[in-house]
């Protein structure tokens, strides 16, 4: 019998098959400038992981201004409509078969690492941690509170953050450290608001050459 932590998650990936069509039709203005939070720490020709990239739009936003970009995502929909938009294969894989080392600057995971079960993201930091070259970033995005469900309503599993409970996230991932957080208010949720992290891969000492 599967789980149910993973049939929901397997239920998000099909939900965003059957409909991202739909959400494709959303202007590429009503999106937020988050990339703002993580183009302070990057160089020219820096090279961008999105990570659950949707379909395509901050891959896309990065690519334009000038960085290599890759881009993943569990929904082949969502693959098909980014590797339209962006020129290039983009790769259909769920957070646990990430498998890259060391080939990244920079990791972005915007509003994606929420839909896996808390109990899950320890494994999918470290092989975001691998997939870094040595002190490079990682920028994740949560729906900030405690919950974790099944939201039927928006036709996903979602896992909110707050910041102790990502510190015990990170606690078996220690190489990476959290070094900003912020927050933006939830436009189509009154009261609630996202919280932004940026952390950054340490160089441990032993290896620090």
């Amino acid at each position: 019998m599967i789980h149910q932590e993973a049939l929901y998650c397997q239920k998000t990936i099909d939900q965003y098959d059957r409909f991202i069509d739909e959400e494709e039709a959303v202007p590429s203005d009503r999106y937020p400038s988050w990339e703002k939070f993580l183009l302070p720490y990057l160089k020219d020709g820096d090279h961008i992981l999105d990570l659950g990239c949707g379909t395509g739009h901050y891959a896309l936003t990065f690519q334009r201004l000038g960085f290599q970009v890759s881009a993943s995502d569990a929904s082949i929909a969502c693959c098909r409509i980014a590797s339209e938009k962006l020129g290039m294969p983009v790769q259909s894989l769920r957070f646990d078969q990430l498998s890259d080392v060391a080939l990244y600057d920079a990791v972005w995971a915007c509003c994606s690492l929420l839909h896996i079960p808390r109990r899950a993201m320890p494994d999918a930091f470290s092989r975001i941690a691998t997939a870094l070259k040595p002190r490079g970033y990682v920028y994740a995005s949560f729906m900030e509170g405690d919950e974790e469900e099944w939201r039927e309503q928006l036709g996903s599993f979602m896992a909110n953050m707050t910041e102790d409970r990502m510190q015990t996230v990170l606690s078996s991932v220690p190489v990476l450290q959290i070094i900003h957080i912020a927050r933006t208010p939830c436009l189509y949720i009154d009261g609630r608001q996202w919280i932004h992290f940026l952390m950054r891969k340490a160089v441990l000492p032993e290896t620090d050459v």
